[in-house]
């Protein structure tokens, strides 16, 4: 649980960072592309991914009972 939580959040860093675009095509990021545009869209998916590394790194130290 730990290893994806992880690596889905290196994937969301990844995605903001080197603007994959087949990320911004995906339906609801796309929507939300359309409502805030593309560089605060960016930064959402960027942040998203900071707080799921977060995350993991929190099941780490604090692992779940």
């Amino acid at each position: 649980m730990t290893i994806f939580t992880g690596l889905l959040g290196a994937g969301g860093m990844w995605a903001a960072i080197f603007d994959t675009a087949a990320v911004f095509q995906s339906r609801k990021i796309a929507f939300l592309e359309q409502r805030i545009g593309h560089a605060s869209t960016r930064l959402v998916v960027g942040m998203g991914g900071v707080l799921l590394i977060l995350l993991a790194i929190s099941f780490v130290v604090f692992p779940p009972s």
